[in-house]
């Protein structure tokens, strides 16, 4: 880390110059701070978050590296004031910095490392990526190559021995500070035991920590990673082990100290006390002295300043990493500011450590440097009294596993047992036992069956209850009270058998972090009789029995597989309600989900019922109604019930009485109507037809349709029967002088259509005289009348007067008729008194008489 002077500055001036100067900033300009941002407190498992200290027949490891380094590298050279690159050691283009570390366990007293049982991992990464200058964020972008990506402090990949590509993880604690604590230092951690399981040790690569390439400032960039693993191996000596970690900034001042807690751990009762320490600092440099780290020492009450191969008592944080020799990539003695250590404390005649101790502190400081200090790891001998709890699976389903009966589905038990013994050299006092159920199973106390059986010398006083407050889902605990020592060691002195029903809650079966499993953990907790000491001692499932690893302890947990796909996805069954038959759309009952009764799920919860839908196929008659019911189990699966509603209509319409339609001259119908059994048109329709204008009784055969199907005929009697006399004419009197013909006069009728007038009677009149003709009127439809109309045939008109000729003669003069128009046609005759022969001589009048025998004369002399 940098300091608040260069010593380049100074580089002209006298020695003597250059520390008065350094006195006055020293007392005048330092600031004497240690900033703690994040208290330091006990690292728990998410498995196991009540156990700060682990008491474990093993060890811990450490491994890490830096993902940067200088452009021009020194094992002298600080990253402030220096080109600073990305180390990127893994061949994958994705990343931008990488570097590796193979995980290596211990061969104690012959320790297999491949037989170790991995029990807690965390990784840590820290860096800068700022200067003082600059505004600190969490992201920010980097091109490199023409390529840009963004990094984040909260986020890193790693990629263990056995995965083919890299796992982004994201960190859950520890600290982040932007625009803070002068120097933008971050750390960051996540747990990754499972991933550290899975791939055991070998060569881990972690990369993209967040931090730059160049030269910023003074202080400079840096990034780095460390993985801490603690393990357990059965030959191994017994450990307490306790890993702690925040965040602290310990400035560039004088006396700039604090204190970390270490308590909880039991160092053993005799012997020897090995102490193996473990920490995590970043910015530490090389060349700037004066930072320590230190412990308090049992046997003066004062602090022992502490240093590995790697450092000096004066310079503890100085770049180095030293994690027991294990490989590194690259494997740098300056790893600019990033600090890794795992090392022994010479604790000669327990001086620092002393037998049965449980506590002790940790000091850090600086005179001169800065830097960030973020995880302590503390390890120590520890005696633990030795119960041995082995669990074995009983029966599935009330029979024996076997290949063919090795797992469960929801809703089916197993049955296991525990055999519970005390190998170790003392009585054990408040033991008790806890069995958390895994989330898989029925947190119910009902269901878990349980049964005990204690044996010579251990009396049992207390029946194991269940806590609905332990863990998740609860756990059985049973208070034995004090365990004996038998003589003999393989003496079962208890042992405990529960069952275990798999959930039907399919909220947990479908949860995306359900674990199938019904898996089987536990702990006894208790303390020595003699020694004291507390402990913690996992159940195990026995021990291997061949292979690499025979004698070492089974400490995987029973599991059994659960099968529970074809459950949560099973829909809901029940039969379909039988057809109804109806008449008529009217008739349609309302849904009923009652009409369901026999709704069924795997779960044996009953599904819920609800109405869908109602969907008519359209068809006339019959017409189907698709009436839809709507299963939903517990897991949301549904099924669709059908019920087919037969709408079939196959009562005629009623029989109308159908009035008879009269009328004079004619007729026209309506379609009459009908009532049905049905709601809706009835149709009434005919071939015949519907306008009768003819004299006449007729039919109309009517169908009636119900438009379903149902038709009746009915006829309907139609008569035009006219009854009215045609309208009584009033004739004018015919007159004529000399003759008169008559025509058929006319008259008006209620009905259309001709009329006739006929007679008998004669139509021309050429005498003279007063006639009757006697007119019969026919409408054609049977209604006449006689009507008389008079004819006068009456000549007014006299004849024409002649002019007549004188008649002369000398003898004689014999006249002779003479003749004379008419108006009439017919013989005018002329006649006189007088003589028609003179035969004397004279003047004679013969006056003329003439007449047109109709009464008409004139008198012509001539």
């Amino acid at each position: 880390m940098k300091q608040l002077y260069s010593c380049k500055a100074f580089a002209n001036y006298p020695k003597v110059r250059i520390m008065l100067f350094l006195l006055v900033i020293i007392s005048f300009s330092f600031k004497a701070y240690s900033q703690v941002r994040v208290p330091f407190n006990p690292r728990t498992s998410v498995a196991t978050p009540s156990r700060t200290v682990y008491s474990v027949k093993g060890d811990f490891a450490m491994i890490g590296n830096s993902n940067a380094t200088l452009v021009n590298y020194s094992d002298t050279a600080t990253n402030g004031n220096n080109d600073v690159i990305y180390v990127d050691i893994d061949g994958d283009n994705n990343t931008f910095n990488s570097s590796s570390a193979t995980l290596t366990f211990s061969t104690e007293n012959g320790a297999i490392p491949d037989c170790s049982n991995i029990v807690y991992a965390g990784l840590y990464w820290t860096g800068r990526a700022f200067g003082d200058s600059e505004t600190d964020s969490q992201t920010f972008t980097v091109t490199k190559n023409g390529v840009t990506k963004t990094l984040d402090k909260t986020k890193v990949s790693i990629k263990g021995p056995n995965a083919s590509n890299y796992t982004e993880l994201t960190a859950n604690a520890i600290a982040f500070p932007t625009n803070g604590d002068d120097e933008n230092m971050y750390s960051a951690y996540t747990e990754v035991t499972d991933y550290v399981i899975q791939n055991g040790i070998g060569e881990y690569f972690v990369a993209d920590i967040a931090t730059k390439e160049g030269d910023p400032d003074s202080t400079g960039y840096y990034g780095g990673w460390g993985l801490v693993v603690i393990y357990e191996n059965a030959r191994m000596r017994w450990r307490d082990i306790s890993v702690f970690d925040g965040h602290a900034y310990i400035n560039n001042s004088l006396n700039n100290s604090n204190t970390i807690d270490i308590s909880g751990f039991n160092a053993a009762q005799n012997g020897a006390i090995n102490v193996k320490l473990g920490v995590m600092a970043g910015e530490g440099d090389f060349r700037w002295s004066g930072d320590y780290f230190e412990i308090l020492r049992s046997d003066n009450n004062t602090f022992q300043r502490l240093s590995h191969s790697g450092n000096t008592t004066n310079n503890f944080f100085n770049s180095s990493i030293q994690t027991g020799g294990n490989p590194r990539n690259p494997n740098l003695n300056n790893n600019i500011g990033v600090d890794i250590a795992m090392f022994n404390i010479d604790n000669t005649g327990n001086g620092i450590i002393d037998n049965g101790q449980t506590s002790t502190q940790i000091r850090y400081g600086s005179d001169i440097d800065s830097y960030i200090i973020y995880n302590v790891i503390f390890s120590v001998d520890a005696y633990v009294p030795e119960p041995e709890i082995i669990v074995s699976n009983t029966t599935i389903n009330g029979t024996a596993p076997s290949g063919t009966n090795n797992s469960l589905t929801p809703n089916e038990n197993a049955e296991f047992k525990i055999d519970i013994r005390n190998t170790g050299t003392e009585a054990i006092n408040n033991a008790v036992l806890t069995i958390p159920l895994s989330g898989s199973v029925i947190p119910n106390q009902t269901l878990l069956d349980i049964k005990v059986n204690s044996y010579a010398p251990f009396s049992a006083s207390n029946t194991p209850i269940f806590d609905s407050s332990i863990g998740t889902n609860g756990a059985i605990i049973w208070n034995m009270g004090t365990l004996p020592l038998p003589t003999n060691p393989d003496t079962i002195l208890a042992d405990i058998s529960f069952t275990l029903s798999v959930t039907t809650d399919c909220s947990i079966l479908k949860d995306t972090n359900f674990d199938p499993n019904v898996s089987i953990t536990g702990t006894m907790d208790g303390t020595g009789a003699v020694s004291g000491v507390s402990f913690s001692i996992d159940l195990i499932q026995g021990y291997e029995s061949t292979g690499l690893c025979t004698g070492e302890p089974i400490s995987d947990p029973i599991t059994i597989p659960i099968d529970y796909t074809d459950y949560i996805n099973e829909a809901p069954t029940a039969t379909s309600p039988d057809t109804i038959n109806i008449q008529c759309v009217s008739d349609l009952p309302n849904p009923d989900i009652e009409i369901i009764t026999d709704e069924a799920d795997n779960s044996g919860i009953t599904p819920t019922v609800t109405f869908v839908s109602d969907v008519s196929d359209n068809a006339s008659n019959p017409e189907t109604i698709t009436r839809t019911y709507r299963l939903t189990d517990d897991c949301d699966n549904t099924t669709d019930i059908i019920q087919s509603i037969v709408i079939n209509d196959t009562t005629d319409p009623e029989t109308p009485t159908l009035d008879t339609l009269t009328g004079e001259c004619s007729v026209t119908a309506t379609a009459p109507s009908t009532n049905d059994n049905c709601s809706g048109d009835i149709t009434a329709t005919t071939t015949d037809s519907l306008t009768y204008n003819t004299q006449g009784t007729f039919t109309i055969n009517w169908t009636f349709d119900d438009g379903n199907g149902n038709t009746i005929n009915v006829p309907q009697t139609v008569i035009v029967d006219d009854v009215t006399n045609p309208d009584t004419p009033t004739l004018d009197t015919l007159t004529g002088e000399c003759s008169v013909t008559a025509t058929a006069p006319s008259t008006n009728d209620n009905c259309s259509g001709d009329i006739t007038a006929t007679t008998t009677d004669s139509l021309t009149y050429n005498t003279q005289g007063t006639f009757t003709i006697n007119w019969t009127f026919n409408d054609g439809n049977g209604n006449t009348i006689n009507v008389p109309q008079t004819v006068i045939v009456d000549d007014v008109t006299n004849p024409d007067t002649p002019t007549l000729d004188t008649l002369t003669g000398e003898c004689s003069v014999t006249a002779t008729a003479p003749s004379t128009n008419d108006n009439c046609l017919g013989t005018i005759t002329a006649t006189t008194t007088d003589p028609l022969t003179y035969d004397t001589q004279g003047t004679f009048t013969i006056n003329w008489t003439f007449d047109d025998g109709n009464g008409n004369t004139i008198n012509v002399p001539q």
